[in-house]
């Protein structure tokens, strides 16, 4: 009894299955997320970070205007 190894089924089977597309979309994939992620928590940390500025600023001049004496003998008297 001979055996035969049926090579062209074989390679039709691995050329349909295209082994590398799926691993090139698996390496994109993992370099968009270690890519992404940093990018993403560093743009939210700046945005966090100029909106606190912007609000600090806003609260230390309404802290300085409020301190100034005001004018006497003003229209609004």
């Amino acid at each position: 009894m001979a055996l035969t190894v049926p090579l062209e089924r074989i390679t039709d089977e691995a050329r349909r299955r295209e082994f590398g597309k799926g691993l090139l979309a698996l390496v994109r994939l993992l370099g968009t997320l270690v890519l992404g992620i940093p990018y993403v928590i560093a743009w939210c940390l700046r945005t966090v970070v100029l909106g606190v500025t912007m609000l600090w600023v806003a609260a230390m001049a309404g802290w300085r205007d409020a301190g100034r004496p005001r004018a006497k003998g003003g229209a609004s008297e």
